[in-house]
């Protein structure tokens, strides 16, 4: 019943394509995958290949296109199609260069050849986070750079318009590194914002040298806000801590009226010419009387009392505009780097050949 099952889901999908593609890419998988476990090698390479068809890569994701392909694989090599079932693993490899098959589901026969087939299909991919925030000197961006065999790679980051930025590492890759970025340049700046181009190439121009893989990161150099000053305290929070200008102007100008008055009121003062002499030494007596009163109010003199009551409130006052200092250069030293990453290019080829 099982044989008869299968080879029924087979008619369907040969006879009606646009029917099986509705049962979604994910479902014909599955459906090729019982196959495959069932023996009835023809019917799952039908379904495989039709999960895989061009009209249905973009409904399974990377992991389930690998397993698709793997699965692909190992059918054609049970069909006695060792071509076939090499390509497909190496579109896996192409695929993503860290795959592996499930040693507890193939047989050594299928791991053995992904293994041969992962050693001569040369490859490179990069794997980045969606989004990556630098909010400290020592937050990192990190890339993972993965290869399918040992091959000597550069990774760069350059503006889109080609300008380098910064080397972020060379050296051989066996099978995966990461990499790791501080959001500064070459020469020790932070980046600006703007489209850069993270990019791992190979360093020799050799034939069967893996082909460059990139990535655009759209990178956005956010400032921190500074903190307003906080404002000094004044009046009437604070009493005066000098003496007023008025008093002691308004007792000079007191004491000189009243001499004028004085000198110029003769026939009042003294009626006789020895008057004159009375009336000068009265006038003088009466400003002189202005001259100390305006010395003993002078403006300015420092009320020791005033100043010690307000004391508490202005040391209160210069340890806020301390803390707000150091949280400023705090602010100012704290780097901000907001990464984000477009979506990964998949490998070149999309399909095993039949």
């Amino acid at each position: 019943m099982k044989r008869v099952a299968i080879a029924l889901v087979l008619f369907l999908a040969l006879a009606h394509p646009r029917d099986a593609l509705a049962q979604t890419a994910r479902e014909l998988v599955g459906q090729g995958v019982r196959a495959y476990r069932a023996l009835e090698y023809d019917a799952a390479v039908a379904l495989l290949k039709r999960s895989l068809s061009e009209d249905a890569v973009g409904t399974l994701s990377t992991a389930e296109r690998a397993q698709a392909l793997t699965y692909l694989g190992a059918t054609e090599l049970f069909r006695g199609r060792r071509d076939s079932a090499a390509l497909a693993f190496s579109d896996v490899v192409l695929l993503d260069p860290s795959y592996r098959p499930d040693e507890l589901i193939f047989p050594p026969q299928v791991t053995n050849l992904f293994q041969e087939v992962r050693q001569a299909t040369k490859t490179v991919a990069l794997s980045v986070p969606p989004v990556t925030e630098l909010r400290a000197r020592g937050d990192r961006f990190t890339a993972r750079v993965f290869t399918s065999s040992l091959a000597e790679v550069a990774v760069t980051l350059a503006r889109d318009d080609g300008t380098p930025v910064r080397e972020l590492y060379t050296g051989p890759v066996a099978d995966s590194l990461a990499v790791t970025w501080d959001g500064f340049t070459a020469s020790g700046t932070p980046v600006p914002s703007g489209r850069y181009i993270l990019r791992v190439a190979p360093r020799t121009e050799a034939a069967n040298a893996p082909p460059a893989r990139q990535v655009t990161l759209d990178i956005d150099q956010r400032a921190d806000d500074t903190l307003p000053w906080p404002p000094a305290p004044t009046s009437p929070a604070l009493l005066p801590e000098r003496t007023p200008a008025g008093p002691a102007v308004r007792s000079l100008a007191a004491g000189v009226v009243a001499a004028a008055a004085v000198i110029a009121l003769p026939s009042i003062i003294a009626r006789s010419s020895g008057g004159n002499d009375a009336r000068f030494a009265v006038g003088a007596a009466v400003g002189a009387a202005g001259v100390v009163g305006f010395i003993t109010q002078r403006p300015g003199r420092p009320l020791v009392q005033n100043i010690r009551a307000n004391a508490p409130q202005r040391d209160a006052w210069m340890k806020r505009v301390e803390t707000v200092k150091a949280e400023n250069a705090n602010r100012r030293a704290t780097l901000r780097i907001v990464i984000r990453a477009e979506p990964l290019a998949t490998a070149e080829r999309t399909g095993s050949s039949p």
